[in-house]
């Protein structure tokens, strides 16, 4: 058995959670399974670590370095037209989809899995079966937070409908897939995400203060602003805790919240790298996900791979996936719960924590690359 993938998840991020996810089932599947992706150039971090070291990075134009390396409004849009309208115009995107649609016509393959939300493959399947999976149904729930007139929804329903098979990571995202897009239930499959294992950080703290941890984007339905109340709510109670955020610096309306809150020396931004996160996880009083949607929420399995107490907001996916092992608050935008999370998680003994620890490593045993490849290959199997 034959898959073709092709190359838009690993051009869209230069690192990524979609792009990573692909490359750890492709790593993982097992041996009966031949597979091939259309791609001839790429930077991403994570198909070069892992089952393509040896591709060549961009020789020609990519997004990164489309007019200049800055982001600016429109560039995306730019990028698409120069792309999709001008035929001399060489970008690292369109090569690898020329490259993928050179594939799908010879047909050397038995199933195409597409890794990202573009339709352009549609003519030339000829017949052959296609898997999407959707990890998330994020810009349906919460359209306030996305660009009106978003074309991956419609391209996404479009696409669910017309898919031999869809995947999704959770029961949660199933639910939301089957009652948005009207897809048949028995079309749709739960694969989990695998996990990483269990980890020891020897070195010492990279901060020198107790912290909670707030890790990736900040935006709209992530919750950050009612984060922000609850810390505030907490901190005055505990002065000397102080709250450590990855991801981009602060935004100027960001700033401005945490000044009005007077959580400036309170408050510390990292851009850390993987191993400055993993000794951030170690050492982290408990890490704190407020989001209030997420299609699986990977980073709890980090914490959990690091001994690191989880803080939960109990909402889509979050209690399916951490199951007993977190601590749970329930709120849309009310700081209160979160202070009492914070104060709870604060306040464990060393026995509470050892015992919640435990439970986190018992449940992080459930998720594994190598299972959800097999999972993955008897789909493949069954088209």
């Amino acid at each position: 058995m034959k898959v073709l993938y092709d190359s838009q998840a690993f051009t869209m991020q230069k690192f990524g959670g979609v792009s990573k996810c692909f490359c750890e089932l492709i790593a993982h599947l097992p041996q009966n399974v031949q597979w091939e992706i259309g791609i001839k150039e790429c930077n991403n971090v994570h198909l070069h670590d892992t089952i393509m070291p040896h591709l060549p990075y961009p020789q020609h134009i990519d997004f990164e370095r489309f007019i200049c390396r800055k982001s600016f409004r429109g560039k995306g849009r730019l990028f698409a037209a120069a792309n999709k309208y001008i035929p001399y115009f060489h970008s690292t995107e369109g090569i690898n989809q020329r490259y993928t649609i050179e594939l799908l016509k010879r047909g050397d393959f038995d199933v195409f899995h597409p890794t990202f939300f573009d339709d352009y493959y549609l003519p030339y399947l000829k017949g052959k079966p296609f898997v999407l999976t959707i990890h998330d149904m994020t810009p349906e729930l919460f359209p306030q937070y996305f660009k009106k007139n978003n074309s991956h929804i419609v391209l996404k329903r479009k696409l669910a409908v017309k898919a031999s098979a869809v995947i999704a990571v959770s029961e949660s995202t199933k639910k939301d897939i089957i009652s948005i897009l009207d897809i048949p239930e028995e079309k749709v499959t739960v694969i989990y995400h695998g996990g990483p294992e269990s980890k020891q950080v020897e070195e010492p703290p990279v901060v020198d203060f107790p912290y909670f941890l707030f890790v990736g984007g900040r935006g709209g339905y992530k919750n950050f602003s009612a984060l922000l109340d609850g810390f505030a709510l907490f901190h005055r109670q505990k002065t000397d805790v102080r709250l450590v955020c990855t991801g981009h610096p602060f935004s100027q309306s960001e700033t401005k919240r945490i000044q009005s809150l007077h959580l400036t020396d309170s408050i510390t931004q990292i851009k850390a790298s993987d191993k400055t996160l993993a000794n951030l996880y170690a050492h982290a009083m408990a890490f704190i996900y407020p989001s209030l949607y997420e299609g699986f929420g990977m980073p709890i399995l980090e914490a959990y791979a690091y001994g690191c107490p989880v803080i939960l907001n109990k909402r889509s996916c979050f209690p399916e996936i951490a199951g007993d092992a977190a601590i749970y608050f329930d709120t849309n935008k009310d700081g209160v719960p979160i202070a009492e999370s914070l104060t709870f998680a604060a306040n464990l003994s060393s026995e509470q924590r050892q015992q919640l620890i435990a439970l986190q490593r018992k449940q992080l045993h459930k998720y594994s690359w190598q299972r959800s490849s097999l999972q993955l290959s008897k789909l493949y199997a069954s088209l």
